[in-house]
């Protein structure tokens, strides 16, 4: 096997620079597009983040792009959705005008699954499509009433610097509301797609992964994980899952 490569990645995306990197095992393997989620907390050194399920996914075969979305890393800007999806929509351009592989895969967890599937319904440019531990309604998740918490945390975390963003609390409520996986599932068919969601995720129910499992159309798959939380990344079951079904295309 050839020796696995890493990349530096800079992306611009209208008025931001995303960074990242991408790991690849060498020409001809598929490429799998990973989008994070929304940090809860400040980054901890001991956690190797997503740079563990990259070199996962090289090992096994395939290259991996990583991108932060603004606000998020080294990457520039200030964190909301619609922000979020615009940086996804940059990444995915650059993927594949600047890099070239046989098959591209998107592979998102909490948020960024959401923000994936909106970006195959709209766009279908893809070979398949995983979400993990992905919310249907986000809004449930961060109710308007709870709205200045979420914005508090983000800017305790720094994936929000800028004093005076957002603009208004309602304002950066109708960001989220507009990017909400139930409205655009159902448009990923043909694409197909993967659920995955653990059984017992303490912050997105597992009903919200049926209720976008059941607005889906065909080709479809939900894998629910007995026991498993929402940092499905720190599972190793979610890994394999993926794997699975991506040798399974």
């Amino acid at each position: 096997m050839a020796p696995i490569e890493k990349t530096d990645i800079s992306v611009a995306s209208v008025d931001v620079v995303l960074t990242g990197d991408l790991t690849s095992p060498g020409e001809g393997a598929p490429l799998v597009v990973l989008c994070h989620g929304i940090p809860l907390s400040k980054p901890d050194p001991d956690d190797p983040g997503y740079a563990l399920l990259c070199d996962r996914l090289a090992e096994s075969g395939y290259a991996a792009l990583f991108v932060n979305f603004r606000g998020c890393g080294e990457s520039t800007g200030d964190f909301h959705l619609g922000g979020w999806y615009r940086d996804l929509c940059s990444v995915m351009d650059f993927a594949r005008e600047q890099l070239s592989f046989p098959r591209v895969y998107l592979a998102g967890f909490s948020a960024g699954g959401s923000l994936a599937i909106k970006y195959v319904s709209e766009n279908g440019d893809v070979d398949g499509v995983a979400a993990f531990a992905s919310p249907s309604r986000l809004t449930e998740v961060f109710p308007r009433q709870n709205l200045l918490m979420l914005i508090e945390a983000a800017r305790d975390i720094g994936i929000i610097k800028d004093t005076f963003f957002p603009p208004t609390p309602d304002w950066f409520f109708e960001d989220i509301s507009s990017n909400e996986a139930i409205d655009y599932v159902a448009g990923v068919s043909p694409v197909p797609l993967l659920i995955v969601h653990g059984e017992s995720d303490e912050l997105v129910p597992i009903k919200q992964a049926r209720e976008l499992f059941d607005a889906a159309g065909d080709p479809k798959e939900l894998v629910t994980l007995p026991g498993g939380e929402h940092r499905l990344r720190h599972d190793p079951r979610a890994m394999e899952t993926l794997l699975e079904w991506l040798d399974s295309r």
